[in-house]
C-alpha cells in the first residue's frame, strides 16, 4: 500500500440512515450479521397512513414502515407546506440533520461553514408525490415546487443556512456513490469544508404488482429477492430506505478531534461508452477501468483490498459481468494468495435505486466495527456464469466470518455502484484509525449535564439511550457534557444533574425519576434577582474553585489581585470580590438581573456594577465603611410585590437581608454551593443561557452520542391512490338523480370522498381509509342530500355502512331539520376581490413568506368539563353565517382572489399536553409557551379554510383542565370579530350580518373611484410628504427589517397604574389611548432623538352595518406628529390627539394605498395597536363552565416595534412584539420597561411635566434599583 497523506483522503465524520428494519448500527448489524431477509409485503400501518389501495397482487420489498411521519416543527416549516413536500425530501432532511448531529455538531454550527449538500436525486420510475395528487392537490400552491428534485438538496442548505456547492445528482443506481465521489472533491479542492451527501428512495404511487415474468427491462425478479451472484438469480427485487453522511479531509477531523466512522482514499467515475450491447447494459471493461483507477488514485493494491461491496443486483448477466470485470482488475496485480471476499447487500434490503451504494457502504462500515464479514442473503451455489469457483481470485461469502487483518494495517474495502444509465463510479473505503485520542480541557470537580427533547416521552427515551450508551463508553465526562451541551439543540422537554464521573452521570440516569427541577414554574423568559447580603466570611479556597469552575468568576479574582496580592485580602475584601465574581458569572451566560438588593458590604459590590464606585475603592471600603442602618421591612416588601416571579439568588446561606426575605414569605435560591444545580434549573425551567460564553468552553473531541427523536407528526395529503379510480368529472350533490336509493346515494358519496371503487356497503368506513376528516365530509355530504342532521358520532358508532344507511333511513323518516342550511353569501369565484387591507398584507406576506405573525389566536382555559356539542354546535353556527371563516386565496391570471367554500360541521380537533410536572396553579406559564408554540405554525390562507379549532386536554398533577385554542388567518379576520366569537361563546345572542364583507369590498373600491378617494388620496400624499424613516438603533446582524421572525415580551399594566391613567384621561377629555399613545410616540423620540415621530396605528374602520360581520376591515394609518421635549406633556398630547383624529378621519384610504405613498417601507415604523370594548369572557353559555383566556399571541414581528394593548374588563393587558432579527431580548425589554415607568411617572407627576422628565433616570436598570438599608 502507498501511504497517502491525511490532505489527501477525506473521513466520513457523521452518518444517519433507515432502511428497512434497522435504523442504527446495532438493528443494522443484528440484520446483517444473521443473515435477515428483509423482503416482505407492505406493512398494515403503511398502507393505512398513506390510504393506499391493494389489489391483492402487490410485490413484495424491502418497504420502509412509515413514510408519512416529518417534523415540521423542527424546521420552522408550516404543516401544510409540509404535507405537498415529497416525503423522499422530507425523510432526506431529517436524515441530513441527524448525520450532522451524529458527529456531535449542532447544525447552526455549520451554518457558518462551508458546507456543500450533495443529493442522489430520485430518478423513478415510481412517480414523485406530485404525480400522485389530485387536481386540486396539484393546484397547491406548495405542491409543484414540493417535487421538484433539485429542492431535495436546495431545500436542506435553505433550512440549514448551508451555503457550499448544492446540487442534486441523478446517474440512475450509481447516484449516491458518484454524489459521494463530487463531494470527495469539492473537500480536496477547497470548495467546501464540509459535505453532506445522502438521499432517500421510496415506492409512490401504484405499488409494483406480481408477476410471473421478468418485466421492465428484464432486470425484475419473479420472486421480489435479489440473489447476488446465486445460480437461482432472475433479477432484483426493489427496496427503500435513505441516509447521508458528513464529510471533512482527514487532516482537518484529526486536528479537530471528529469521529471518524471511516476514510475515503480514493474513487473514480466513468461511463460505458458504447463498450456495452445497449444503453442499459454494463460493460466489463469500463468497470475494471473505474475500479483501477479508483485503486490507483488511493495508493492500494489488490492485495490490499479485503472485502468487495459489489454493485451486485442478482441479475442473470449482469452478476456475471460484474465478476469478470472483477477478474481483470485482479489480473493486473500480483496474485493472492487468498480470493478477495465479495458480496452485496441487497440481498438483504433489496435494490435502493439511487441509494443502493448508500447501504452497501454502511455495511462495510458495520464491518469494520465488528471486524466481521457478513453474509450474501439468498447465496447459495455461484452463478454458473460467473465461471468455477476455485479458479476465481474471488469468493462470494456464506457467511457471517472473521475478517482477517493484515498486520497492524486498518481494514481496506471496495465499493461498488454500477449505473443503468452506463455511469460507473467505484470507491476505496478504509477503516477509521484506531488510535484514541488524548481528551483536552482538563478535569473539574463537577460537570453540569442538560438533555432535552421535544416531549416528555421522547426525554425519557432519550435518557434511557444516553445511560445504555454510556455504560459502555470510554469517554470522559468532561466530553460527554459538552457533547450534551454544546453539541445539541435546546428542546423544549427538559433535565440536568451535575456528575463527578460517567459512573456518577449513569447513576443518576438511572435513578432519574427521582430528579426534577427546583423551580416553581417554566418560563424561557428569565426573571433573576441578586440578594447581596452584609459580610459573611469566606475563604481563599472558595474564591479559587469558583474561578477554576467559571472563567468569568476567575477574571474578577485576577482584577482584585491586580489591586492587592491575595494574601492581602480581608475577609471582608473577599466577601466584596465573591458577590462581584459570582455577578459576573451570571452575567457571562448572558442572565440579565431584573433587580439587586443590597444590604451593608453588599452595596459597595452592587456600586462597582452600576459604576458609580471602582473596584480599587470598593475594596478599601469594605473595611472602612461600616453600615449601621434600619431595615425598611415595607420599602422591601413592596418592591418584591411588584416582580412576583422573580427567581432570587443569594450567595449565603444566613444574611440579614436573605432572612428579612424569607420571613417575608419570598424563597430564594442557593447560589452560593449550589450554583451549577442553579443553572441546570433555570435550564429545565425554559432558558436559553449562553453555555458556551458562560463555561468559555469549546467541545475538545467529537463524540457519537444518541440525540432526541424528532415527532413524526403526519404529513400525507389527500392523493389518488389510482388515476384509474377517479372520474373526469367532478360529483355534485346537485346533479345526483333524485330516484337513486338511500344506499346508492351513499355507497356513491362514500366511494367519491374515500376514492374506493370496489366499497360494499359491507365495509367498515374507518377499515378502508376513511377517518374524521373524510367522515365528516361524507356527513355534509349526505345531510345537503337528504335533507338529515346525522352526526359524525353516528357513523363512528357503526360497525359498517350497511348499519349506518339504515341509521340514515330512521333519520330521514324523522321530522329533523338540517342543521346546515344554504351558505349566507354564494360562492363568487369570478367575482370576489381583496380589500385594501388585505392586498397590504398578502404583499407583505409575499415579501417576507408565510408566517405566525399572521395568526391571530385566542386560548380559553377551561376550568369545568365542557359540553363538547354544545361547543361544536355553537361554533358551526357561527362558521355558517360568517362565510369568512370558510375563505380562503387561490390563483388566478391576476395573482389571487378570495374563495368563500360550503360551510361544514364543526368538530373540534382533540390534543393533549403532559404537565403533570405542575400543579394546575403553577403550571400557566408553562401551559402558555406550550400553546405559543402552538399557534406560531403560519395558517397558510391558500388552506381550505385557513382556520383552527382545537380542544386541548391539559394533564396537570393535581387535575385536568381544558383549552380551546382557536385560531384564523388575519387576512380573514381582525381583532374586532373576536367580539362576535366571544359573545357566541357567551351564549350571547347575535344579530345576523347586515350585509356580508364583499359587499363592504364593492363600496371600497367604489369609494376610492370617487371625488371622495380622490380626495383622500391627497390628504395622505401631503400628509406623509417627506416621512422620515425611524432609526432605532439595532442589535442585529443586518438583518431585514421586514423579516418576520420575532419575539414578544408580555407586560401586565397595574391596577392603580390602569386606573390613574382612565382618571387622568377622563379629566383631559381624551382617551386611555391618546395617553398611552403619546407615551408611545415620545418613547420614540428618546430612542431615536428624532423629533418628526411617525406610527402606525390600526383603526376598526367598521360602519355600523359591519359591526356584526367577520371580516378583515381593520386598516392601518399613519400618526404623524412633531415631539419637542421641552413641551410640557399636555402639550405633547394635545399634538398626537390632533394628528391621530385627523388620520382616523381619513381612515378609509385602505393600507395598500397608503403604503405606496409611503415608497412600501412600513417596517421603518413602529406600531401601536389599541384594543377596547372587549367584553371578558367568564363562561361558556352551553354549561357556564367557568373560563379564561390565556395570552398565546404568536412570535411575530410586522413592524420591528408593535405595542399591543387591550382593555380587557378593568385591565389593561399590553405586550411588545418585536423583530428578532434587529434587536436582542434585553434591549427590548428595556425599552418596554422604560415605557411602563414613564407611564407610572405620568400618572404621579402629571400632564405638565416635560418629556426630559418623564424619561427620567432611564438607564442601565441596576442602577434604578432600591438600595435597601438596615
Amino acid at each position: 500500500m502507498t501511504t497517502i497523506s491525511s490532505d489527501d483522503a477525506v473521513a466520513i465524520i457523521g452518518v444517519s440512515f433507515r432502511l428497512p428494519q434497522c435504523s442504527n448500527w446495532r438493528e443494522l448489524i443484528d440484520v446483517l450479521a444473521e443473515g435477515r431477509d428483509c423482503i416482505r409485503p407492505i406493512p398494515d400501518s403503511r398502507v393505512a397512513n398513506t390510504k393506499q389501495p391493494l389489489t391483492g397482487n402487490e410485490k413484495e420489498g424491502g418497504w420502509l414502515d412509515e413514510i408519512t411521519g416529518f417534523d415540521h416543527r423542527y424546521f420552522g416549516i408550516a404543516l401544510s407546506e409540509a404535507e405537498y413536500i415529497d416525503p423522499r425530501q422530507r425523510i432526506g432532511l431529517q436524515l441530513a440533520t441527524e448525520a450532522i448531529i451524529n458527529a456531535g455538531y449542532t447544525p447552526e454550527e455549520l451554518s457558518n461553514a462551508h458546507t456543500a449538500v450533495l443529493v442522489a436525486a430520485h430518478g423513478g420510475p415510481h412517480p414523485d408525490l406530485f404525480q400522485s395528487l389530485s387536481g386540486q392537490g396539484q393546484a397547491n400552491p406548495f405542491a409543484f415546487i414540493g417535487s421538484l428534485h433539485a429542492f431535495s438538496a436546495g431545500r436542506i442548505a435553505y433550512l440549514l443556512d448551508l451555503r457550499g456547492p448544492v446540487f442534486a445528482i441523478d446517474t440512475g443506481c450509481s447516484s449516491f456513490l458518484v454524489a459521494l465521489h463530487e463531494a470527495r472533491n469539492k473537500i480536496l479542492t477547497g470548495e467546501a469544508d464540509f459535505a453532506l451527501v445522502g438521499g432517500c428512495e421510496l415506492v409512490l404511487g401504484a405499488l409494483p404488482q406480481h408477476s410471473e415474468t421478468p418485466g421492465g427491462l428484464g432486470v425484475e425478479s419473479t420472486t421480489d429477492r435479489c440473489r447476488p451472484f446465486d445460480a437461482m438469480a432472475d433479477g432484483a427485487g426493489f427496496g427503500e430506505g435513505g441516509g447521508f453522511v458528513l464529510l471533512k479531509r482527514l487532516s482537518r477531523a484529526y486536528q479537530d478531534n471528529d469521529v471518524i466512522h471511516a476514510v475515503i482514499r480514493g474513487s473514480a467515475v466513468n461511463h460505458d461508452g458504447s463498450r456495452s450491447n445497449g444503453i442499459t447494459a454494463p460493460s466489463s471493461a469500463a468497470q475494471t477501468e473505474v475500479i483501477t483507477a479508483a485503486w490507483r488514485q488511493a495508493g492500494v493494491t489488490a492485495a490490499d483490498i479485503g472485502y468487495i461491496e459489489a454493485h451486485g443486483t442478482g441479475t442473470k448477466i449482469g452478476d456475471p459481468i460484474e465478476v469478470q470485470g472483477l477478474i481483470d482488475v485482479f489480473a493486473t496485480y500480483q496474485a493472492r494468495q487468498e480470493p478477495c471476499i465479495i458480496s452485496s447487500v441487497k440481498g438483504n434490503f433489496g435494490h435502493l435505486s439511487g441509494m443502493a451504494g448508500l447501504a452497501g457502504l454502511v455495511r462495510i462500515m458495520a464491518q469494520f466495527k465488528t471486524s466481521q464479514i457478513f453474509p450474501t442473503v439468498h447465496f447459495q451455489q455461484l452463478n454458473p456464469l460467473c465461471g468455477s469457483t476455485e479458479e476465481l481470485p474471488i469468493h462470494v461469502s456464506s457467511s457471517c466470518e472473521s475478517w482477517a487483518r493484515q498486520g497492524q494495517r486498518p481494514y481496506c474495502a471496495g465499493l461498488s455502484g454500477f449505473g443503468l444509465s452506463g455511469t460507473n463510479v467505484h470507491l476505496v473505503v478504509e477503516e477509521a484509525p484506531s488510535a484514541v485520542r488524548a481528551s483536552k480541557g482538563g478535569a473539574v470537580d463537577e460537570r453540569l449535564v442538560l438533555v432535552s427533547a421535544q416531549t416528555a416521552q421522547d426525554l425519557s427515551t432519550y435518557l434511557a439511550a444516553i445511560a445504555d450508551t454510556l455504560s459502555s463508553t470510554e469517554a470522559s465526562i468532561n466530553e460527554i457534557a459538552d457533547i450534551l451541551m454544546l453539541g445539541r439543540r435546546h428542546l423544549p422537554f427538559r433535565w440536568s444533574c451535575t456528575a463527578l464521573s460517567i459512573s456518577h452521570l449513569v447513576e443518576q440516569l438511572e435513578n432519574r425519576d427521582s430528579i426534577s427541577s427546583s423551580l416553581p414554574s417554566s418560563s424561557s423568559s428569565l426573571s433573576v434577582g441578586l440578594i447581596f447580603d452584609d459580610y459573611s466570611p469566606i475563604d481563599t479556597q472558595i474564591l479559587v474553585k469558583r474561578g477554576e469552575a467559571f472563567p468569568a468568576f476567575q477574571h474578577t479574582i485576577k482584577q482584585a489581585e491586580n489591586l492587592c496580592s491575595r494574601e492581602n485580602w480581608t475577609p471582608r475584601q473577599r466577601w466584596i470580590i465573591w458577590l462581584l465574581g459570582n455577578h459576573a458569572v451570571l452575567a457571562k451566560f448572558g442572565i440579565a438581573i431584573d433587580l439587586l438588593l443590597a444590604h451593608g458590604a453588599g452595596k459597595l459590590a452592587a456600586q462597582v456594577i452600576d459604576g458609580t464606585l471602582e473596584l480599587a475603592d470598593a475594596l478599601h471600603l469594605a473595611d472602612v465603611q461600616i453600615t449601621d442602618s434600619t431595615f425598611d421591612k415595607q420599602r422591601l416588601q413592596a418592591v418584591l410585590q411588584k416582580q412576583p416571579e422573580l427567581c432570587l439568588v443569594r450567595f449565603n446561606r444566613s444574611g440579614e437581608l436573605a432572612t428579612a426575605i424569607n420571613a417575608l414569605g419570598y424563597q430564594s435560591y442557593d447560589g452560593e454551593s449550589a450554583l451549577l444545580t442553579l443553572l441546570g434549573d433555570w435550564f429545565v425551567s425554559g432558558a436559553d443561557l449562553n453555555w458556551q460564553q458562560g463555561f468559555e468552553r469549546k467541545i475538545n473531541r467529537r463524540l457519537e452520542l444518541p440525540y432526541a427523536p424528532f415527532i413524526a407528526t403526519n404529513c400525507w395529503p389527500e392523493t389518488i391512490a389510482n388515476p384509474a379510480m377517479v372520474s373526469d368529472a367532478v360529483l355534485h350533490v346537485s346533479e345526483q338523480n333524485s330516484g337513486e336509493s338511500v344506499e346508492e346515494i351513499l355507497l356513491t358519496q362514500a366511494k367519491e370522498v374515500l376514492k374506493e371503487p370496489g366499497l360494499t356497503l359491507e365495509d367498515d368506513f374507518f377499515a378502508v381509509g376513511g377517518n374524521s376528516l373524510n367522515g365528516e365530509q361524507l356527513i355534509v355530504r349526505l345531510n345537503e342530500v337528504l335533507g338529515t342532521d346525522l352526526k359524525l358520532l353516528e357513523l363512528l358508532d357503526c360497525l359498517d355502512l350497511n348499519e349506518f344507511c339504515q341509521l340514515a333511513k330512521d333519520s330521514i323518516s324523522s321530522p329533523t331539520v338540517s342543521t346546515l342550511t344554504s351558505p349566507s353569501v354564494e360562492v363568487r369565484d369570478n367575482e370576489n376581490v381583496l380589500s385594501g387591507q388585505q392586498l397590504a398584507i398578502w404583499a407583505a406576506m409575499e415579501i417576507s413568506g408565510e408566517s405566525g405573525a399572521y395568526n391571530v389566536p385566542a386560548a380559553v382555559f377551561i376550568n369545568a368539563e365542557v359540553d363538547i356539542i354544545w361547543l361544536e354546535d355553537t361554533l358551526t353556527e357561527l362558521v355558517l353565517k360568517q362565510p369568512m371563516l370558510r375563505c380562503s386565496l387561490k390563483y388566478n391570471e391576476g395573482g389571487v382572489s378570495p374563495v368563500i367554500h360550503p360551510p361544514m360541521q364543526i368538530k373540534l380537533v382533540h390534543t393533549e399536553i403532559d404537565l403533570t410536572e405542575y400543579t394546575i396553579a403553577a403550571g400557566i406559564p408553562a401551559l402558555t409557551q406550550r400553546l405559543r408554540q402552538m399557534v406560531e405554525e403560519p395558517l397558510s390562507p391558500y388552506d381550505i379554510p385557513p382556520t383552527r379549532f382545537e380542544l386541548i386536554q391539559v394533564n396537570f398533577s393535581d387535575g385536568g383542565r381544558q383549552v380551546l385554542l382557536l385560531n384564523f388567518h388575519h387576512l380573514f379576520f381582525d381583532g374586532w370579530s373576536w367580539r362576535l366569537v366571544l359573545a357566541a361563546l357567551s351564549g350571547n345572542k347575535i344579530a345576523p350580518p347586515v350585509r356580508d364583507y364583499f359587499d363592504y369590498v364593492v363600496g371600497q373600491y367604489s369609494l376610492l373611484e370617487s371625488e371622495q378617494g380622490r380626495n383622500l388620496e391627497v390628504f395622505w400624499a401631503e400628509y406623509l410628504a417627506n416621512m422620515p424613516s425611524l432609526l432605532l438603533p439595532s442589535d442585529g446582524d443586518g438583518g431585514r427589517a421586514s423579516d418576520l421572525q420575532g419575539a414578544n415580551l408580555p407586560v401586565m399594566i397595574s391596577k392603580e397604574v390602569t386606573e390613574k391613567l382612565k382618571l387622568m384621561a377622563m379629566n383631559s377629555r381624551v382617551t386611555v389611548q391618546m395617553l398611552m399613545l403619546t407615551t408611545w410616540a415620545a418613547l420614540q423620540w428618546q430612542i431615536s432623538a428624532q423629533h418628526d415621530i411617525c406610527v402606525a396605528m390600526p383603526v376598526a374602520n367598521r360602519q355600523m352595518k359591519d359591526e356584526n360581520t367577520i371580516g378583515c376591515y381593520v386598516n392601518t394609518v399613519i400618526v404623524r406628529t412633531r415631539i419637542e421635549p421641552h413641551q410640557p406633556f399636555r402639550a405633547v398630547l394635545n399634538t398626537v390627539r390632533q394628528a391621530s383624529l385627523n388620520a382616523i378621519s381619513h381612515s378609509a384610504f385602505p393600507a395598500d394605498r397608503i403604503q405606496k405613498l409611503m415608497a412600501n417601507i412600513p417596517y421603518h415604523l413602529t406600531m401601536f395597536d389599541f384594543q377596547n370594548d372587549v367584553d371578558p369572557i367568564r363562561g361558556f353559555g352551553g354549561n357556564g363552565a367557568a373560563v379564561e383566556l390565556l395570552d398565546v399571541d404568536p412570535n411575530g414581528a410586522k413592524y420591528p416595534l408593535n405595542f399591543t394593548c387591550i382593555e380587557y374588563g378593568n385591565e389593561l393587558q399590553a405586550r411588545l412584539e418585536y423583530s428578532a432579527s434587529l434587536f436582542s431580548q434585553d434591549t427590548a425589554y428595556q425599552w418596554l420597561n422604560v415605557y411602563v415607568d414613564a407611564l407610572t411617572r405620568l400618572v404621579t407627576l402629571g400632564e405638565d411635566i416635560d418629556l426630559f422628565t418623564l424619561f427620567d433616570g432611564q438607564g442601565d436598570t441596576l442602577s434604578d434599583v432600591p438600595d435597601f438599608q438596615f
